[in-house]
């Protein structure tokens, strides 16, 4: 027998992850919304037959076609480690969900299904009251619901990229007796190399080869990990470059609590003598940005990082000052850069072979099996060492899973301009979406 075929609306359609997803399973996006105007005239031209809006505060909910499903991963930043986690109390993103809540509300026919995506972080927002409530609205409306925190490194796509998904099906309908979310596969099997297109030269406005400055942080970098003693291993804790030598107060005390005389004739980055007449001057030129902030105690991770960065320098000291003499330009490189994040374990000492990332945290090397999660930040898109560039829009969206006859036009020159990457660092997963709504819709 001939499977039903569902209309579903897609709310917060960016590239039109969840269009995709349920339109393989072969249901019907009847209509859509999208506040950014470049995504929505893309939306437009990709899926041409799916009238799409544009702020949902303004549209009449009477405008919006009856539907079985009401789909949509609905703005994450009020939620999210990135953003201020400010939640519903984000006046211009965090009340989507209210705006859910009242389509559901317009319909003389509920929609049976609901679909959601959002930060795995949502659930322990405020104390849990923020999911609680999303939760406990659902279940007035008479859907019974489940959730669970999923990634598609999971499911075979080299991926990593951990989000919650929350499913809702009308008690009166059947509720979800029949719905489980999808088995997670036992052994990975890809890599990053399963989406890199080796042979085509990338579109040319997307700046995805390392300028100047960048190569030489990657060079420097390459010379530290390359010829560091084979007998010992690189800690799996961030390195801060700026403790090698440093010997600034820091457990009892930091450098703002304490007096010019206490830091004078200390030793503060890379080991430089702290030599100044003025006590915020000392600060600014001697102490290192994560420890020259108005505190008179440091939190317990960071003592901790420090100690550690300080013993791994004692121990390894002979190599690390040799290794400063023949690079002494690490010094001049932005803050961040002169931070490591090595994620290998016990992986070969070389760079060919890994994926690179320019974090806020640091320079973050790890292996080449998944990317991380792609994030909406351009800059921090990650960097292949063997084809010697970033990856580009074509290769960002085999990692959701998209499929690129349904995104013609993502090579339109008002899309790479105008946030092409971080409009895939919003998008969810396609076949993780679709492993998903296959379960929820049989």
């Amino acid at each position: 027998m001939k499977k039903k075929s569902l209309k579903f609306i897609d709310l917060y359609a960016g590239l039109g992850g969840f269009h995709q997803a349920l339109g393989r399973l072969g249901h019907m996006c009847v209509w859509a919304s999208e506040y950014n105007h470049t995504l929505r005239n893309l939306y437009s031209k990709n899926f041409p037959k799916t009238p799409i809006e544009g702020d949902i505060f303004k549209i009449d909910l009477n405008s919006i076609p009856e539907h079985d499903i009401i789909c949509g991963g609905f703005p994450c930043q009020p939620f999210s480690r990135a953003g201020k986690m400010l939640g519903f109390e984000d006046l211009k993103k965090g009340n989507h969900f209210f705006k859910i809540l009242e389509i559901i509300d317009s319909k003389k026919n509920k929609p049976k299904y609901i679909f959601l995506e959002n930060v795995e972080t949502i659930l322990k927002h405020n104390n849990k009251e923020t999911f609680d409530f999303i939760e406990s609205e659902l279940i007035k409306r008479n859907y019974e619901i489940d959730k669970k925190i999923l990634s598609p490194h999971e499911f075979n796509i080299p991926h990593h990229r951990r989000r919650l998904f929350i499913v809702g099906s009308l008690k009166s309908k059947g509720g979800l007796n029949h719905f489980n979310f999808p088995n997670k596969h036992k052994e990975y099997e890809s890599s990053i190399n399963d989406i890199i297109d080796f042979n085509t030269k990338p579109y040319k406005g997307e700046k995805l080869y390392l300028d100047n400055e960048k190569k030489l942080v990657i060079n420097i970098w390459r010379n530290f990990i390359e010829y560091f003693p084979k007998n010992k291993k690189l800690p799996g804790f961030p390195i801060w470059s700026h403790e090698w030598g440093a010997n600034y107060p820091y457990e009892t005390k930091t450098p703002f609590s304490c007096t010019l005389k206490e830091l004078k004739r200390k030793k503060g980055m890379y080991g430089e003598l702290i030599d100044s007449d003025n006590h915020e001057d000392a600060l600014e030129k001697f102490i290192p940005r994560y420890s020259n902030n108005k505190l008179i105690q440091f939190p317990k991770w960071k003592i901790n990082y420090i100690k550690k960065n300080r013993e791994f320098y004692s121990e390894n000291k002979k190599y690390i000052d040799e290794f400063l003499k023949k690079n002494p330009k690490i010094k001049d490189l932005k803050f961040t850069d002169q931070k490591l994040e090595w994620n290998c374990s016990d992986a070969s000492m070389k760079l060919d072979d890994k994926i690179i990332q320019f974090r806020p945290s640091g320079v973050r090397i790890k292996l080449n099996n998944w990317s991380p999660a792609l994030t909406t930040i351009r800059t921090q898109n990650i960097y292949i060492p063997k084809i010697e560039r970033k990856l580009s829009l074509k290769e960002v969206a085999k990692l959701q899973s998209m499929d690129l006859k349904y995104l013609p036009d993502i090579y339109n020159n008002k899309f790479v301009a105008n946030g092409g990457y971080r409009a895939f660092g919003n998008a969810v997963n396609v076949d993780l979406v679709t492993l998903i709504a296959k379960n929820l819709l049989n």
